[in-house]
């Protein structure tokens, strides 16, 4: 199955064979399905799996209205995610979403979606819609440019590195993984506190990295004393091929080469050969920092964005 991301205009039918409904529980295999299925080509994306789905739906302030989807008779062939930003300091109410992922041959669906999801958050008062496109997704970019976006900022900047090729130095400090049960405690505290997390969000955090849905974490820890000073986290992905670097937190540069010392070792035991890291946010003021240790731009997804 591909991906069908339609090049449509705004005008739109009434008359439709589909019709569009927003969230209820039990759609969320479904739709984990036909995301992964329809995505399996695209870079810099990934299908939230269904458990994580019914994880963040089922939280009190998960509003079913921003999540459409598009239905032929039974069967599920599309649906568009969206969600209503916080309020910012300009006092301009955003929204961002993805353009619709339908199943091939269903390009009415896509308009419907689109159509819908936009007059939705019109109706929670937003007034600046924020579409995330990357190359690497299918025409997503060309989509934006025709529906009048305009491009913004850089969201999420992909970075990579051949483990044989990084550089660090050797440190006295040194890395240690962490233990499960003594030092669960300090790492939901650090959650709560550098991500913003809630009580339930920190523990759900914590738990997918202690229970993966695949593939495997590694978390080093340096401590002074009983104390977790420093904290980072390895992904090694389904493919060990690839390791998915964390930066480190509280202080992303302090303590790097001791960090790299420790993950180095580790994802070479576990076959990988590619560092990549995902900035976004605060960290892009680091890139430059990353690729004084060698870190190299591979790939970007960037937010459009268009006044409504």
């Amino acid at each position: 199955m591909g991906t069908f991301i339609t090049l449509f205009s705004e005008k739109i039918s009434t008359m439709s064979d589909y019709e569009i409904k927003i969230y209820e529980k039990g759609i969320e295999d479904a739709q984990a399905q036909l995301g992964t299925e329809a995505t399996t080509d695209w870079t810099d994306f990934g299908q939230t799996p269904a458990e994580r789905l019914k994880e963040y739906y089922a939280r009190d302030d998960f509003d079913p209205e921003i999540r459409l989807y598009a239905f032929k008779g039974e069967e599920l062939v599309g649906f568009i995610v969206s969600r209503v930003l916080p309020d910012s300091e300009d006092g301009i109410k955003r929204a961002q979403h993805d353009f619709p992922i339908v199943k091939e041959g269903h390009e009415e669906a896509s308009k419907l979606l689109y159509k819908k999801a936009v007059d939705m958050l019109k109706g929670k008062g937003v007034q600046v819609l924020e579409a995330r496109v990357s190359k690497g997704w299918k025409e997503t970019i060309v989509l934006a440019e025709k529906l009048e976006y305009k491009k913004a900022r850089p969201l999420i900047k992909r970075i990579e590195v051949d483990i044989d090729k990084i550089k660090f130095k050797e440190t006295k400090e040194k890395f240690e993984d962490f233990h499960p049960e003594k030092d669960k405690e300090q790492i939901i505290q650090l959650f709560k506190d550098h991500f913003n997390l809630t009580d339930e969000q920190a523990e759900t955090n914590y738990n997918g990295i202690i229970n993966p849905l695949e593939g495997s974490y590694i978390m080093p820890v340096l401590r002074e004393g009983d104390k977790i000073i420093s904290r980072g986290l390895l992904y090694i992905t389904a493919d060990p091929k690839n390791a998915i670097v964390r930066p480190l937190v509280p202080d992303p540069q302090k303590y790097m080469d001791a960090y790299l010392t420790k993950i180095t070792k580790d994802a070479k035991e576990k076959g990988s050969e590619i560092f990549q890291l995902n900035l976004r946010g605060p960290q892009l003021e680091q890139l430059d920092f990353f690729k004084s240790l060698g870190f190299e731009v591979k790939g970007k997804v960037l937010i459009f964005e268009k006044e409504i």
